[in-house]
C-alpha cells in the first residue's frame, strides 16, 4: 500500500492526504458496525437428523424456541437427549456459516474485525472437520 503522506508538498497537500485517510476510516468504521448488527441480528435453525427436535438459536447462541415432533413419546429420555444436542449443535453450526455470510457481506473475509466477528460465534461453536 503506498503511503499517501509521502508526497506531500505543502498545506494543501497535507489536508487532501489527511481528508482522503479520515473519508476512508470513517468508511471501514460504518462497514464494520454494520457487520456487527448484521451478526447481531442472525438466528438459525437445526434439526436432528431423525426430525424429532428442531432448535432455533439467537445470535448469541442462546435457544430462542425448541419443537418436539410426536415421535418424542417413542424415545427414551437418553436417545431424546442425544437427539436434542445434536439439533443444538446443527442449529450452531447453521448459525456460525450465517454470521459467516453476513460478514463476508460487508467485510474483507481477511480483516481483523471480521475474524472477531465470525470468532466471537466460533468459540461457542467450533467449525467441524469435513467428513471424508
Amino acid at each position: 500500500m503506498d503511503n499517501p503522506f509521502a508526497n506531500i508538498r505543502g498545506p494543501e497537500d497535507a489536508r487532501a492526504a489527511l481528508a482522503d485517510w479520515k473519508e476512508r476510516a470513517d468508511q471501514r468504521a460504518a462497514d464494520a458496525i454494520a457487520a456487527s448488527e448484521a451478526v447481531q441480528a442472525v438466528t438459525a435453525i437445526g434439526a436432528d437428523d431423525n426430525g424429532i427436535v428442531n432448535v432455533k438459536l439467537d445470535s448469541s447462541g442462546a435457544i430462542v424456541q425448541v419443537a418436539f415432533s410426536p415421535d418424542i413419546r417413542r424415545l427414551q429420555p437418553i436417545h431424546l437427549e442425544r437427539q436434542f444436542m445434536q439439533a443444538y449443535n446443527n442449529a450452531g453450526q447453521a448459525l456460525l456459516q450465517a454470521a459467516k455470510v453476513a460478514v463476508e457481506e460487508r467485510l474483507s473475509p481477511g480483516s481483523p474485525t471480521a475474524k472477531a466477528l465470525v470468532d466471537s460465534i466460533k468459540m461457542r461453536f467450533p467449525e467441524r472437520e469435513a467428513e471424508a
